[in-house]
């Protein structure tokens, strides 16, 4: 399996949460829909029009967190519109905490992509290579904006064995046969996020996922298998 790593680097980023309504938290880590939108950014489609394109039995992503990050809570003035008139001319307005994602060196994430269709892994391979995306890439919102760097292409080889593991990406906690944490220093982060959207934007999967909040290993056994690559690293699908 060829598995195509890139990195995404920027100042700020907001990747809210799909239960909260009024207030407006945040994520540590992409979910799996936030990635998907960037790579439809970097190939030029259509906001709702890549669902089905990029849904997990075609395209297979990972996220790795690179650094340690905190969130901070700003508060944003929104208009407050009963009618069109009120869009143009706002006569009032309403505030709402929005939480924000940062880091002591900005924020920053690993993907690992791999997908079924050799064709639309080539043109992202390409594009990645040449820094060249059709649209502007962001962290969760328009407002925060994000560099990508190609990493590399490797080999990746699926193994199924009852060892422990260093793994460094994301995982879903019902993957997870046994954990150890008799070394562990880290902060494990465990979040529920939609991992996949139907064609009408309605969410067709949700995962609660586990991760380390500054981005270290954690060692696990796993129920199903995980893919070894070529770098080094053991990785597992969203």
């Amino acid at each position: 399996m060829k598995i195509i790593v890139f990195d995404i680097k920027g100042k700020f980023a907001h990747f809210r949460k799909f239960y909260t309504n009024s207030s407006s938290l945040t994520y540590g880590i992409p979910p799996r829909t936030a990635i998907c939108g960037i790579l439809a950014a970097i190939l030029g489609l259509e906001r709702d029009s890549y669902y089905e394109k990029f849904s997990s039995k075609k395209v297979h992503i990972a996220v790795k967190k690179l650094n340690s990050t905190r969130k901070i809570m700003q508060t944003l003035n929104y208009i407050r519109a009963t009618s069109m008139s009120e869009l143009i001319k706002p006569r009032q307005h309403t505030q709402v905490p929005f939480e924000v994602l940062v880091g002591e060196n900005g924020v920053n994430f690993r993907i690992y992509l791999g997908a079924e269709d050799g064709n639309l892994l080539r043109e992202l391979e390409k594009r990645l290579k040449e820094n060249r995306t059709i649209f502007p890439p962001y962290l969760g919102s328009a407002n925060f904006g994000c560099s990508i760097s190609y990493v590399g292409r490797f080999e990746g080889k699926a193994i199924t064995n009852d060892d422990m593991v260093s793994l460094n990406t994301v995982v879903r906690s019902d993957q997870i046969k046994d954990i150890d944490i008799s070394e562990y220093s880290g902060r494990l982060i465990k979040e529920r996020m939609a991992a996949d959207f139907s064609i009408d934007r309605t969410i067709n999967r949700v995962e609660t996922y586990i991760y380390d909040d500054d981005g270290k290993p954690i060692d696990v056994k796993l129920k199903d298998e995980y893919i070894s690559l070529t770098n080094g690293e053991y990785i597992v699908f969203m």
